[in-house]
Parts: structure tokens; C-alpha cells; sequence
């Protein structure tokens, strides 16, 4: 063996000099600015951001649907507030704060859900209405294939 490895008789013993030691920090941060520190109330934005816009989503729809426009206006409302939160965001990203950011994404992403809720019900009654039709389907096959 060379010497420098253990034959597991002997527990051995390796000694650093303080000198050769050089300690790094390394630090990767997705946006250009540092978030804050875990002690301000600014990371409850970015941990809870997805949870916001989607309150925000559901709010946003039931006042919608219960404001009495018709579906075509409300659709090109959505349309156009989800088209100005992107832009906004989009526009900001680079150079407004932290907590902007935060905020601007809020905006533009329950902007965006917002607009597909009224599409994603009426696929989702159109889906309950494809297998309803083919349950019904299966059940007179069932019936007029019994020869009883």
C-alpha cells in the first residue's frame, strides 16, 4: 500500500493547518437582486405567490358570473386585464424590486387562470357530457343484447 491508506488497525489523525484553509461562500439567486432574508415578511410572497393568485382566480370568477355581463364581454375583459398583468410584469421584471415582482406575477398568473376558468368549466361539462352519453350508450347495449 502507499501509506496513505487505512488498514482500519488504527484510527488516524489529520491535521489542517489554519493557513491552507480558505473558506468560499457561494450564493445562486434566480432574479438579479437578493431576496431578504428569511426574517422579513417579503419571502411570505414568494413562498405563497401560486396560493394568492389562485384565491384571487376564485374570487375573481364567482364575481364575474355573478355580475350579470354576458360571457363574450367578460371573456374580452379577461382578455384584455390578463394581456396588461403580462405586459406589466413583463416590464417590471428587470427593474422594479423584489416585492413588485412578487406581485406583478400574482397579478398576470391569476389574470391568465382567470381567463381559462370560464374554457376549463365548459370542457369539463362537455367531458361529463361525453361520458354520461356513453354510459347510456353501454347501458342499452347491455339491454337489447340480452336474449333472455
Amino acid at each position: 500500500m502507499d501509506g496513505n491508506s487505512s488498514t482500519g488497525d488504527e484510527p488516524r489523525r489529520i491535521e489542517v493547518d489554519p493557513d491552507d484553509v480558505r473558506v468560499v461562500v457561494s450564493h445562486t439567486y434566480a432574479y438579479g437582486t437578493p431576496p431578504p432574508t428569511a426574517g422579513e415578511p417579503l419571502p411570505f410572497l414568494r413562498r405563497h405567490r401560486a396560493k394568492v393568485a389562485v384565491a384571487i382566480t376564485v374570487v375573481e370568477a364567482v364575481a364575474l358570473g355573478l355580475s350579470g355581463i354576458g360571457f363574450l364581454r367578460s371573456v374580452v375583459l379577461l382578455l384584455l386585464a390578463a394581456t396588461l398583468a403580462i405586459v406589466l410584469h413583463v416590464v417590471s421584471t428587470r427593474r422594479a424590486p423584489y416585492t413588485v415582482r412578487q406581485l406583478t406575477w400574482i397579478l398576470a398568473v391569476s389574470q391568465i387562470l382567470a381567463l381559462l376558468f370560464p374554457f376549463l368549466v365548459i370542457g369539463g361539462v362537455i367531458a361529463i357530457a361525453i361520458v354520461l352519453a356513453f354510459v347510456i350508450l353501454a347501458g342499452l347495449v347491455i339491454l337489447f343484447g340480452d336474449r333472455r
